[in-house]
């Protein structure tokens, strides 16, 4: 079975048809697989991620899970920025600050947020870009603290009073998020590295076998 699409990216299922892509999370499955030790096409790999940056009506840039994919798709996760960047090719520019939205962000009004961040208590995830709740997008198009740290070690300013800053939310994220999982591991190590491989991917999964 294989688990590269046509782009050169890892997925969690088998690839059955190489147009057709089985998750929206192969940016960071195939971070976990190069830092396990395995070997993915980095010329394919940049073509990819190439095709996945573009541009939204205020002119700021923004990625895509998948190349060429519009925003019209399911917007972009934290996981996959994660794996971007420690494969090398999520950089500053491609952030707005640390803003990823692939929405140009309303001004923001307190009172708005609130009223929108009830509105979407008890709802699926997705809700607020799917009936644009703009005021939301503040907070859920911008990377998380405890993950800048790590962002900042992939692009090499580790010596910045930011850096320290972050990477003292990082260090409270890491010490009370357990069990680890993989976007932990592939953030902080670990020795327990095949022991979570094995809940994330099944049995006969190339991951398993490094």
């Amino acid at each position: 079975m294989d688990y590269i699409d046509k782009y050169g990216r890892m997925h969690d299922k088998p690839v059955m048809i190489k147009e057709v892509m089985p998750s929206n999370n192969a940016w960071i499955y195939s971070a976990y697989f190069v830092k396990a030790g395995g070997y993915l096409d980095k010329t394919k790999l940049q073509q990819a991620f190439d095709l996945s940056i573009h541009k939204r009506e205020d002119g700021k840039v923004f990625t895509t899970r998948h190349p060429g994919g519009l925003h019209t798709r399911v917007p972009q996760s934290r996981d996959e920025l994660l794996g971007m960047a420690y494969l090398g090719f999520l950089k500053p520019k491609h952030l707005n600050g640390w803003d990823f939205s692939p929405y140009p962000l309303p001004k923001f009004n307190l009172l708005t947020f609130f009223k929108q961040a009830y509105e979407v208590y008890n709802k699926h995830r997705n809700y607020f870009w799917q009936n644009n709740l703009g005021q939301i997008y503040h907070i859920a198009f911008s990377v998380p603290l405890q993950d800048r740290a790590f962002m900042l070690e992939c692009w090499g300013e580790t010596k910045t009073f930011r850096y320290f800053f972050y990477k003292s939310i990082a260090n409270i994220d890491k010490f009370f998020t357990k069990p680890k999982n993989g976007v932990q591991w592939l953030k902080y190590g670990g020795e327990d590295r095949k022991a979570i491989m094995k809940t994330e991917f099944n049995v006969n999964h190339p991951i398993r076998n490094l």
